[in-house]
This record gives structure tokens, C-alpha cells and sequence, in this order.
């Protein structure tokens, strides 16, 4: 069978294409029925309406409910794409009518999550109070896979060392610094100096491995003269790094900027190492091919006020 745009054009409808998204992100057809509001029968007529398009079966049935099959899941990242498009094409209709209504969908990182796009959301919502804003926490590798695929409109926060060029478009808004933190209870918690050596054989909170923050952590390290501690525990959590300092002697290596809204908060306190250790380019991140939504462009633009604000 030999398909074309037009005659694909003629034969599918974006219901069954949403349909068939849902169902893969739920692994079954009832639970797809039950966030739909639509009756499983429905949607097994939509699934069977598709199958019988291409030629093809889409899932297998397993114990726990379906799994697309190596033509669906083909056929599901091409959907995603579709899906995406349709989104924007609503945000754009949606801002052309009203100027300041749409979607943005936002993957961040640890680096801008206490700070700068706070900031930046609470800007945005001041010229475009009806702007939802969807916030994703995750690494680089996997939010800046996310942002390929249009299910993420922008990534904020620690930018690659390298940029490799392609599909992605990285915008540096200033530099971070590193510092080492502990809870207000800590025992170096009020000392006006200390040493490198004091801090070997503590407990670190440092980030994954496939973090980005995970090279400027192995420098901080070095300059100090230290072997990467022993005894850790790798989290680019942001709650539960907080969490266990504030409730353990741990030590964690964060970003100045976010160190600094916890100290403020009265919760951390910054070990005085008198070293300023870089961390990198605080940014976020575009996919080239694909043009921001006017929403989209609101948040860019409040971002870039607000690092503008802060230096």
C-alpha cells in the first residue's frame, strides 16, 4: 500500500490520532476512556478505524493492558509531532484573539528553579495573566530530548559547556557560581572560615552523573584540592537535597543564586571556603526548527528581563 500527504490527508482524523496518543501514554484502553470521558468501545473503534488505514496492527495486549508494536510506536512519534503542532496552532489562535492567553510548557533545572524562573513566571503573568505555565523538572539530556520531540516549549537552566550546534539554539543569560551549603544546625553553619580539610570526610550531596552539573562538581573538587568524597549521595533534587540538609550534617554543592534564596529564607548557610568556583552559563534553550508561540516569546523575553535585572 502506497501512501501520500493528500491521500493520509483524506483518510485520518485528528481524533483518532489524539486517541492513539492517549492510549499509549495510559498502556490501556479503559484508562485512555476514563481521561477522555469517552466510552472504551469508542475508542476501540477509533484504534480499530486506524489499523485498518495503515494495514497494520498498532498494539499487542499484554497482562497489564496494551503496548504499541514496532509500526505504532513508529507511527506514535510521528503523532507527537502532529499533536505538538496542533498545540501551538491553538496557542496562536488563542493569543491572535485575546493577546495574552495561551500554553508554555517548561523543562527546568535545578540552577533556575528558586530564582530565575519564578521570577520570570511572575513577570510573564503580569502582561499575560492568562498565559498557563506548565513546569517540567528533569536533566539536560532528557528535557532537551523532550524539547525536540515539541513536548516542551523551552528549557531553563544550566547550559552545556560545549555547544555541539544543531537542532538546538542555547541563549546564555549570565554566569553561575558554586558553592558548598549546609543546614542552619550544622556545626560549620557559623564559622567564619573554613577548610578544605574539614570537609573530606563528610557526607556530599552531589549531582547525577548525567547531569551537566556534574563538571564543575569534579572542579570544585580539584581546586580544593580534595579527592571526590566517599561517602555520597547523588540527587539533583531540589526538595529532597534541601530536606536532608536541613535535617542531617550533609554538605551540598548548589548554585550561588539559589543558595542565596535559601540562606535568605533562613533554612542554609554557606560554607566561607574563600574560593568562588564556576559553574557554567545559566540560560535556556529553543529548538531552532520549530518558532516560538507568541506565549512562548513572553516567557523569553520576561527571562531575559529578569537575568537583566539581577546582574
Amino acid at each position: 500500500m502506497n501512501f501520500s500527504k493528500h491521500s493520509l490527508a483524506r483518510r485520518l482524523k485528528l481524533q483518532q490520532i489524539a486517541i492513539f496518543d492517549k492510549v499509549v501514554s495510559c498502556g490501556s484502553l479503559l484508562a485512555a476512556s476514563r481521561e477522555l470521558h469517552m466510552t472504551q468501545p469508542a475508542l476501540s473503534k477509533a484504534v480499530q478505524e486506524l489499523e485498518e488505514h495503515f494495514g497494520r496492527a498498532l498494539f499487542v495486549r499484554t497482562r497489564r493492558g496494551v503496548q504499541p508494536t514496532d509500526f505504532g510506536r513508529m507511527l506514535h512519534a510521528h503523532c507527537r509531532s502532529l499533536l505538538s503542532d496542533l498545540r501551538l496552532l491553538a496557542d496562536d489562535l488563542n493569543a491572535w484573539n485575546a493577546g495574552v492567553s495561551g500554553q508554555v510548557i517548561v523543562g527546568t533545572l535545578i540552577a533556575a528553579s528558586a530564582q530565575l524562573l519564578p521570577t520570570a513566571v511572575l513577570r510573564l503573568r503580569e502582561i499575560a495573566p492568562n498565559v498557563v505555565v506548565e513546569v517540567r523538572v528533569g536533566i539536560n539530556e532528557t528535557m532537551f530530548e523532550a524539547l525536540a520531540r515539541g513536548e516542551l516549549d523551552v528549557v531553563v537552566g544550566l547550559l552545556p559547556a560545549l555547544d555541539s550546534g544543531g537542532t538546538l539554539e542555547h541563549v546564555p543569560l549570565y554566569e553561575e557560581n558554586l558553592c558548598a551549603v549546609v543546614g542552619r544546625q550544622h556545626p560549620l553553619a557559623s564559622r567564619t572560615s573554613v577548610e578544605p580539610a574539614q570537609l573530606a570526610s563528610a557526607d556530599w550531596i552531589v549531582p547525577t552523573p548525567a547531569s551537566e552539573a556534574i563538571h564543575p562538581t569534579t572542579q570544585f573538587f580539584e581546586a580544593l584540592g580534595m579527592q571526590r568524597p566517599a561517602r555520597i549521595v547523588e540527587s539533583v533534587s531540589m526538595l529532597t537535597n534541601l530536606g536532608l540538609l536541613m535535617q542531617s550534617q550533609m554538605i551540598a554543592l548548589m548554585p550561588f543564586s539559589v543558595a542565596r534564596e535559601f540562606v535568605r529564607l533562613g533554612l542554609l548557610s554557606v560554607l566561607p571556603l574563600g574560593y568562588s568556583s564556576p559553574f557554567g552559563r545559566i540560560g535556556y534553550t529553543v529548538y531552532k526548527g520549530r518558532a516560538p508561540s507568541p506565549a512562548t516569546e513572553r516567557l523569553l523575553l520576561a527571562l531575559r528581563e529578569t537575568a537583566a535585572a539581577s546582574l
